[in-house]
């Protein structure tokens, strides 16, 4: 504080001085990127002063001969690339009011889009689930993560939920993620779910609070599968997987509600050689949750499962229960731990 205390007069003094100077944006968070496809990137940021978006991209840091910009004027900015070609690299810049560099351009910034849906080819993701502790375990996570990655690219990371504890607020989205990743947050398109902790301060019904206003989601199949019509759940491809992220807290998971009605349609409309589903509460688990009680994950169980693995779903990932667990192969088993048959 005694720090403060003196330079504060001084700062006061300067902008009494100083004749109405126009200062330039400073970035206050990311960039960050969303709901990639094979033909297009978005890409979102926050500044100190409310301003129109723009950014410049290329295929090198020294060439970044496209520009887009959006008009409308806000803190928080969000443009969309479009007309990209698939499974290619670019380079961006984000810049200030004044067509400063705010960040970028350099080697670190870039993406890949996404690869032609269906094709064959290698897909790295990173998923973390409970990851909002803002400490150092979330950090020794990531560094371990990027270890063991080295140079490789991330063409995509999911997060199952309760991303920034305690209640999900801007501020401790701001310390848990884009404090926590942001060398990764510009280069590969972050997907996420909604925890119970992201959900208390948000609302799947109206899509408001911290969380949806945070992530860009294919509420409109932009980015592949069926159209859901809220970013509470939805569905994309990438290469030859679809993914399909449900909301386990607040939408109702009832079987003839919207959600699993919707997760239906998707299934039956995905040619995807590979299907993987991802939500926040474990339909089997006996760690620091209980599959066998809380009804949230009886419910995924009894309700969800027998739709996702009736039309061949591989892979469920999800979080909430803090443990390592392993268990037999399940197919078919939805009732509690004490009814299983291991035959």
């Amino acid at each position: 504080m005694r720090v403060l205390n003196r330079v504060f007069p001084l700062v006061l003094l300067l902008l009494a001085s100083a004749p109405s100077p126009a200062y330039a944006d400073t970035l206050e968070r990311g960039p960050y990127l969303q709901m990639g496809t094979p033909h297009s990137m978005t890409i979102r940021w926050r500044t100190d002063v409310a301003s129109i978006s723009r950014v410049q991209y290329g295929s090198s840091p020294i060439s970044l001969d496209s520009t887009v910009t959006n008009e409308a004027v806000s803190f928080d900015h969000e443009v969309t690339l479009s007309g990209l070609s698939p499974d290619s690299k670019y380079y961006y810049a984000i810049l200030d009011s004044s067509d400063a560099f705010l960040s970028g351009p350099d080697e670190a910034h870039f993406f890949i889009t996404s690869p032609p849906v269906g094709m064959n080819n290698t897909t790295r993701a990173w998923v973390i689930g409970d990851s909002g502790t803002a400490d150092g375990n979330a950090r020794a996570v990531y560094d371990a993560f990027q270890a063991r990655v080295g140079p490789n690219y991330t063409d995509l990371w999911i997060m199952l939920g309760d991303n920034a504890y305690n209640d999900g607020t801007d501020d401790e989205y701001q310390a848990a993620v884009f404090d926590m990743y942001p060398e990764l947050l510009k280069q590969s398109p972050l997907w996420a779910t909604l925890g119970n902790h992201d959900g208390h301060s948000a609302d799947s019904a109206s899509q408001a609070g911290p969380y949806y206003d945070i992530f860009t989601l294919p509420a409109d199949a932009q980015a592949g599968g069926v159209r859901s019509g809220t970013e509470a759940y939805y569905s994309f491809d990438y290469g030859q997987v679809h993914f399909i992220c449900l909301d386990s807290y607040e939408t109702s998971r009832a079987p003839d509600d919207a959600m699993l009605t919707w997760l239906e349609t998707d299934l039956q409309a995905t040619n995807q050689k590979w299907i993987v589903a991802f939500w926040h509460h474990p339909p089997y688990t006996k760690g620091s949750h209980n599959s066998d009680t809380e009804g949230a994950l009886i419910d995924m169980r009894v309700n969800a499962l027998p739709i996702l693995e009736s039309y061949g779903v591989d892979l469920v990932l999800s979080g909430h229960s803090h443990s390592y667990e392993r268990s037999y192969l399940l197919d078919g088993h939805y009732g509690s731990s004490g009814t299983l048959d291991p035959s």
